[in-house]
């Protein structure tokens, strides 16, 4: 804050000193207002904490009102209800535990996962702006497939634990999370924690590749293709803004697909925290495939579609409301900044004689000679 305030005030000295000492021969061209790669224009950034708490509540929010469908999948592909539907495994959860039956282990899961997730966008949106920033424009798309599967890694210690215990009491393993927990350490140690935490890896680091990564490069191809419609560039003015509606669209797609063909390895990590008859990933695979035929690796299937679709409609554009909210906080909190003496600093990207203040795209506002 204090070198953004010593800036700008040297910014502001300078611009009126412009009317009085010659200018140099760089003022003679005003230079344009400053933006990011594909033209965007810049605005601050939320910092790591804002948007890992962005990360979080959006998480929750999801995890909460999807939680009920996640119960039926997990009794679906776990080995005591793999044959039963939808509606079947639905019946089986009233009938033996009640309407409460549909929130088991919601508590845990809300708390894991939340905090999962506040690790998991701040990683992911810390690299994916040094990507920007370092990366060749082209290689940028596949690039968001690498942060997001490093991104799941750095939030890999807090989910497994939860994931874990929420899945033994969506099965009626344990009573309460309390009785889980120190169940897996007085048997297993605090590594029982982690039980099927390979599992876990194989399964979501490419399940987090794929949703974020493909929720970000569906979003730059929707833009694309309304601005190839329409004859703007990115740059332009009229270039399309995309809307709430369009991303819970995309979300969805985006859920639908990355839910489906990652059922496979969902079905094969639920075996092994739910039950302790395999060695390994390799063993349940094999043992699966050969007792029930491939195919039984989809059981789950549809309800992992049916929450993975309303979930990622839910929890990425909650995610990117909260994201816009802070950064657009953020701007009025640097244009309202007081300067010393009481002055009130430029607002961003505001042109201040022959500079501009430009609010760079990292956690701290700087302004820069245009």
């Amino acid at each position: 804050m204090r070198n953004l305030l010593t800036l700008a005030f040297a910014t502001f000295a300078t611009a009126n000193l412009s009317s009085v000492l010659p200018p140099p021969s760089l003022a003679t061209t005003k230079s344009p207002p400053p933006t990011f790669r594909g033209g965007a224009a810049a605005t601050p950034s939320p910092s790591n904490i804002d948007l890992a708490l962005a990360g979080g509540i959006a998480t929750m929010f999801g995890d909460f009102a999807m939680h009920p469908i996640d119960c039926i999948k997990t009794l679906q592909q776990s080995d005591a209800g793999k044959s039963l539907s939808m509606l079947a495994a639905s019946k089986q959860i009233f009938k033996t535990q009640g309407i409460s039956g549909f929130y088991s282990g919601v508590a845990t899961y809300i708390f894991c996962d939340g905090a999962a997730g506040a690790m998991k966008f701040a990683t992911y949106e810390m690299m994916k702006r040094w990507t920007n920033e370092n990366v060749s424009e082209d290689k940028v798309p596949l690039a968001l497939f690498g942060c997001a599967a490093a991104a799941f890694v750095a939030s890999s210690f807090l989910l497994v634990p939860g994931e874990l215990i929420k899945q033994r009491l969506q099965t009626g393993q344990y009573t309460s999370m309390m009785s889980g927990v120190s169940t897996i350490l007085k048997n297993e140690g605090p590594l029982g924690l982690y039980a099927g935490y390979a599992a876990v890896c194989f399964r979501d680091i490419p399940y987090t590749m794929i949703e974020l990564g493909l929720y970000d490069n569906l979003k730059t191809a929707y833009i694309w293709l309304k601005n190839r419609a329409t004859g703007a560039s990115k740059s332009d003015s009229t270039s399309y803004r995309i809307s709430q509606q369009d991303e819970i669209l995309i979300g969805a797609i985006t859920g639908g697909i990355v839910g489906y063909i990652t059922n496979p390895l969902d079905s094969i990590k639920t075996k092994l925290v739910t039950s302790n008859t395999y060695s390994g990933f390799v063993d349940c695979f094999t043992k699966t495939v050969k007792a029930n035929g491939f195919s039984s690796l989809f059981a789950g299937g549809g309800a992992r579609v049916s929450w993975l679709m309303p979930f990622t409609a839910i929890y990425l554009p909650v995610y990117d409301n909260l994201k816009r909210f802070l950064s657009a906080r953020h701007v009025a909190l640097a244009s309202t900044a007081p300067l010393r003496g009481g002055a009130l600093a430029p607002p961003a990207n505001a042109s201040v004689g022959n500079f501009v203040c430009k609010q760079m795209q990292t956690n701290d506002n700087r302004c820069m000679v245009a």
